[in-house]
């Protein structure tokens, strides 16, 4: 296949972070299945369901040890977050490490304290007639849960890493390495402290923790305790935001959830689909063809989640949004063996935000739907979501 009209793609251009999913659907509509890109360190972007599937599981020819979606190549791989960039064979015992603490019945330990804080939130903003869902709920009560998980206080510096090493990160690279050193130092700091004085959390837990009788090495313990911090925060807080803006301009939806509380796990699913937060990367670990187009060894693919919950090979009606749609196969958490090892916490922090939100705020508003700015690269979520509160 020749050059694509949809090469040279800019996901951080407004037109893209604004509707990513019109440039997948005029792809598909266009007969273009993979497109490539020289912006931002290069890629090539599939957009097909089963392309995106197949390649999150293909870890012969496509290793995840970079799964950034932009910034130099040369410099893929360079941040070791294991089990995330771990590949075969070394994925399976790094994932296993950390799965005792992602199990159903652990994860489900943690509803009390979601549902304390998202309600102290929601009433609070309720109380005050208004507010912004971002930054007044969505964000501290993602931080709150990764705080406790992790065992510290929390405090605004989470935040601020998250945006600067997740937002800012991919387009300035020095911006990148800074909140990275100062991530590694502050868990540097908290491993020593939980080796000396030992919590029940999850840093004590990765300061003892072993394989094959071996103790993590602390590069291993600080890749997995940075993945924690990251890949629960912009990601999970972007997804409660999506849904929450769209609830407060869909009466329709709004109503059928209040009057129906059984709807709310099905929802949840569509929620995620719809506005699936996450777009990961992989490189080619060998010369492949995808759909006519040669893939050198070391090139990135961009696996943009999102346009596989959109193809309508896979979804009836895809584009529109059902919360009570059953049949939802959507591939947010990825597929395969690296897939989401959190989705159990995201589902939880979602469903509770929904259960909580509605029953202090069953009548909600947008100050400006059409105005939000959304993110865009690896993360992408609503950047401010103002609201009023209808009696």
């Amino acid at each position: 296949m020749s050059e694509s009209p949809f090469d040279g793609y800019d996901i951080f251009s407004p037109e893209f972070r604004a509707d990513p999913h019109a440039t997948w659907r005029a792809m598909r509509e266009g007969g273009c299945p993979v497109a490539h890109s020289d912006a931002w360190g290069g890629s090539w972007m599939p957009v097909s369901y089963d392309d995106i599937r197949d390649i999150a599981r293909d870890g012969e020819h496509f290793s995840s040890r970079a799964i950034e979606v932009a910034g130099p190549l040369k410099a893929a791989g360079g941040l070791y977050l294991p089990p995330l960039t771990s590949d075969p064979p070394a994925h399976k015992p790094h994932r296993d490490v950390l799965m005792p603490y992602f199990l159903p019945r652990r994860i489900a330990e943690f509803e009390p304290f979601i549902r304390e804080r998202a309600r102290g939130l929601a009433e609070g903003l309720a109380a005050r007639g208004g507010g912004e869902v971002v930054a007044d709920f969505a964000q501290p009560l993602t931080i709150a849960v990764l705080t406790k998980m992790l065992g510290v206080p929390p405090g605004e510096q989470f935040t601020d890493w998250m945006i600067r090493m997740i937002r800012i990160g991919p387009k300035d690279q020095a911006v990148r390495k800074q909140v990275v050193g100062e991530i590694l130092e502050y868990l540097g700091g908290l491993l020593d402290k939980r080796e000396a004085e030992p919590r029940d959390d999850l840093i004590t837990y990765l300061a003892g923790a072993e394989i094959d009788g071996e103790p993590l090495s602390r590069k291993h313990q600080l890749g997995s305790a940075f993945l924690i911090l990251i890949a629960g925060a912009d990601t999970t807080w972007s997804a409660i935001s999506a849904s929450l803006w769209h609830l407060g301009q869909h009466d329709g939806d709004r109503a059928r959830l209040v009057g129906d509380p059984s709807l709310v796990d099905t929802a949840v699913e569509e929620f995620l689909r719809v506005f699936a937060p996450v777009s990961v990367a992989r490189l080619a670990s060998q010369d492949v063809e995808l759909h006519g187009r040669s893939i050198c060894a070391g090139e990135r693919l961009l696996l943009a989640l999102g346009a596989a919950n959109r193809d309508p090979d896979v979804f009836e009606n895809p584009e529109e949004l059902q919360v009570d749609r059953r049949r939802n196969r959507h591939l947010t958490f990825g597929s395969g063996e690296h897939r989401c090892l959190g989705s159990n916490l995201a589902r939880l922090e979602l469903r509770i935000t929904l259960q909580e939100w509605l029953r202090v705020m069953p009548e909600y508003s947008l100050a400006d739907p059409e105005g939000v700015q959304w993110s865009g690269g690896q993360t992408r979520g609503p950047e401010r979501v103002e609201f009023t509160v209808h009696p």
